[in-house]
């Protein structure tokens, strides 16, 4: 292991020298590489010093988080606490029965690395502990760990060409693959190749038409409070579903919504996203609307956010009959959502169903 830098000016003993006075920059590549966190350990900035703790985490086989920080009156950081991702305990949700059970990912990890900034305006490390309390990743599957797994500018291009010339996800991931010499040598899954293009579209509809949505139906509701409306949004803070009802509609289920319809087989032309009507029927035999709703796709959880959104605009209130398409995703779903309603197929569905077969 090549031997820290010392700076010659420093008035402490040669012990210390080696450790307080190492001091890493950008363009250190090779000593960050090499290095072992050691307190006293000073980086030009915060974000170096995330890089170096990342990529010793990488050799040893962790994955990182930020943890907190704290800033001084003029907005500077003094102190920030990286850990490992596996720090602290999973939070139960004890009242919903239905929760799907997933496995703890957290455990009560102790690795840390705490930096402070000092008098120069650098950050020097203050705490460090290596002690864990789980396994650690072999080097060989230390790339699938989430603070390692990442997409240079030149990468996010190429998924980009592959995309717009009509290539999967799937095939475009095994491209990319054997270009870098195997899954092992690229920095991304597959899973982050499809949320890439899912972040990107969904910026590009929320700087565009989804933004005039939201706009409405914020006018909406300041013209009537009663008017209702509810917006989904992903781990990036992009919308993904949206749903609403006026205050006739909500109205109209209280009366008539006994028995009612979700229907999604309508699709925006530009996005392909689905177009979802809750729907019944009144006294006169016409048609009357109790909510719509612009989905991101239609998977259960998608489904269940969605009926959940409407039980909700409803006062609580349920269907006792609700008549939908012959979809695996929204059975699953009002069986969790709505299990005291009776659900029925529509006929029609079936025939559509029965013709592509």
């Amino acid at each position: 292991m090549a031997e820290a830098p010392v700076h010659p000016s420093s008035s402490k003993n040669h012990e210390k020298e080696d450790v307080g006075d190492t001091n890493i920059s950008s363009t250190d590549d090779a000593c960050v590489q090499k290095l072992e966190p050691v307190i006293g350990m000073e980086f030009d900035d915060e974000d170096i010093a995330y890089e170096f703790y990342n990529r010793y985490a990488g050799d040893v086989g962790f994955s990182i988080r930020k943890f907190w920080h704290d800033k001084s009156s003029t907005n500077v950081i003094r102190t920030k606490k990286f850990v490992c991702s596996r720090e602290g305990f999973n939070k139960r949700n004890t009242s919903d029965a239905c929760q799907r059970k997933r496995a703890d990912t957290r455990v009560g990890c102790m690795a840390e690395m705490t930096i402070k900034i000092t008098p120069t305006g650098k950050y020097a490390i203050a705490s460090f502990s290596n002690t864990h309390n789980h396994e650690l990743i072999t080097p060989s599957k230390a790339h699938l760990l989430r603070s390692q797994r990442r997409m240079t500018e030149a990468q996010k291009a190429q998924i980009d060409i592959l995309n717009d010339s009509g290539v999967r996800p799937k095939e475009g991931h095994e491209v990319m693959s054997r270009q870098a010499g195997g899954r092992q040598s690229l920095t991304f899954t597959r899973k982050d190749y499809k949320n890439y293009l899912r972040s990107k579209r969904m910026k590009s509809i929320q700087e565009g038409d989804t933004g005039a949505i939201l706009q409405y139906l914020q006018d909406k509701q300041m013209e009537n409070p009663s008017f209702f409306y509810a917006i989904q949004v992903d781990e990036d803070e992009m919308m993904t579903n949206i749903f609403w009802a006026d205050a006739r509609s909500v109205l109209d289920f209280d009366y008539l919504g006994d028995v009612i319809c979700f229907d999604t087989t309508y699709r925006t032309n530009n996005y392909g996203r689905p177009f979802a009507l809750f729907v019944g029927v009144n006294h006169h035999k016409q048609t009357v609307v109790f909510g719509a709703a612009l989905l991101y796709d239609e998977t259960t959880s998608t489904f269940e956010w969605l009926f959940e959104t409407f039980k909700r605009a409803m006062s609580g209130k349920e269907p006792r009959t609700i008549l939908t398409d012959q979809c695996a995703a929204i059975i699953n779903a009002i069986g969790t959502v709505f299990p005291n309603s009776t659900h029925r197929l529509c006929v029609w569905h079936m025939y559509q169903n029965a013709a592509y077969i």
